[in-house]
């Protein structure tokens, strides 16, 4: 489905179907999951937004590491998405974690892409504190779906995927 812009698709809602939102990341129909907000193409960046909950805390007042990497990996899967139309699936993660995040205030994330070259696309994402310095960093190498999973996909969420 493309975007407004007639040649890709820019916001989540343009490539997952009302029916089809049940990701752990940014489904708005999982009851238990991170519900990332507002995901979004802007330029050469994806935007997104994590609204954390206490029920997310790893030491008090501290958001789960393992929840922001999650974050970080479901962003840099969006810009291979919104940016390279690529949908993949990450084959390495490389993660690093600069400060306590708190859980109590909205959660900034952005993601990029640092190279394509056929079925692998290399990204980047970054968690951002209610500050705005960066509380966690990371890169990632994501490959193309395998063609079977690629084709239950395209069943589920249309021809983009």
């Amino acid at each position: 489905m493309p975007g407004p812009d007639g040649d890709r698709p820019t916001t989540r809602d343009d490539v997952l179907p009302a029916g089809a939102r049940h990701c752990f990341a940014c489904g708005d129909a999982n009851p238990i999951g991170m519900h990332l907000d507002d995901i979004r193409r802007e330029g050469d960046q994806v935007l997104a937004t994590l609204h954390p909950r206490p029920e997310f805390q790893s030491y008090p007042g501290v958001l789960h590491g393992g929840l922001s990497a999650t974050a970080l990996d479901e962003v840099m899967g969006y810009a291979s998405i919104l940016l390279a139309g690529i949908w993949a699936a990450t084959a390495t993660m490389d993660l690093r974690y600069r400060a306590q995040v708190p859980y109590t205030a909205p959660l900034p994330l952005v993601a990029g892409l640092t190279d394509t070259r056929g079925r692998r696309v290399r990204t980047w994402s970054r968690l951002y504190l209610p500050s705005g310095e960066v509380g966690a960093e990371a890169t990632a190498l994501l490959v193309a779906l395998p063609e079977d999973l690629a084709e239950r996909a395209r069943a589920l969420y249309g021809p983009m995927a």
